[in-house]
């Protein structure tokens, strides 16, 4: 699952470039403009890492940082031009995880949040899909926060389709995906499908897993 990045940053050059950027590092990223906005948007989805710019127009990145930081641990690295010790002191004590000046260079930016990300652990958390959340590291799966009986390859089956919604995996691409060396009867992944439909259909998640005929299966 990819990790996602809210970018605070009242600069709409830079955080175009920033979405940009990190968007083709393969990040989630979602930007705001003002403090308001970081903290409401904060309040209503999880994010990997806060990339906060410390002179935003309405209330000032250290309040921003200290009010991310109450509600819930959080994983700042604020950007700014205030180089002084002074304010990189106080944006550590407001819960900062790193800290970087501006100008800086792409490469940097890019090598501290993925330092940030790795050191947090981001990436393996719940991937979540209206009433199902997964859990790659268990290998387990929630419907509406009852846990559904699946196998592990059923299992596997319905990740790969969600981590990757709207494309088409033909069933030889979710074997190749599945299996190494070997490949297993010609039926086994229609199988999979079909058990997965009826539990997920059991626990009130129906129409989850489309066919597209003649090409395969997408979730979208």
């Amino acid at each position: 699952m990819k990790a996602r990045i809210l970018v605070v940053e009242d600069d709409l050059k830079l955080a175009q470039l920033l979405v940009s950027e990190l968007g083709q590092a393969g990040y989630q990223v979602t930007a705001v403009h003002t403090g308001i906005d970081a903290l409401v948007q904060a309040e209503n989805e999880r994010f990997d890492l806060v990339i906060l710019d410390l002179n935003l127009p309405d209330v000032d990145g250290i309040e921003v940082a200290e009010r991310l930081t109450r509600a819930a641990p959080a994983n700042i690295l604020m950007l700014t031009a205030r180089s002084d010790v002074k304010s990189r002191v106080e944006g550590l004590y407001a819960g900062a995880s790193d800290y970087l000046t501006k100008p800086f260079s792409v490469p940097e930016l890019l090598a501290r949040v993925h330092v940030r990300l790795r050191s947090r652990g981001a990436g393996m958390q719940l991937l979540q899909h209206g009433a199902l959340s997964l859990d790659p590291q268990s290998g387990a799966c929630y419907a509406n926060g009852e846990l559904l009986p699946l196998t592990a390859q059923e299992f596997k089956v319905l990740l790969l389709l969600l981590e990757q919604r709207g494309r088409i995996f033909s069933k030889e691409g979710l074997e190749e995906r599945l299996y190494e060396g070997e490949l297993p009867g010609s039926n086994t992944i229609e199988v999979f499908i079909s058990n997965l439909r009826k539990k997920l259909a059991a626990a009130g998640v129906e129409g989850l897993i489309s066919t597209v005929r003649g090409l395969g299966y997408v979730v979208r």
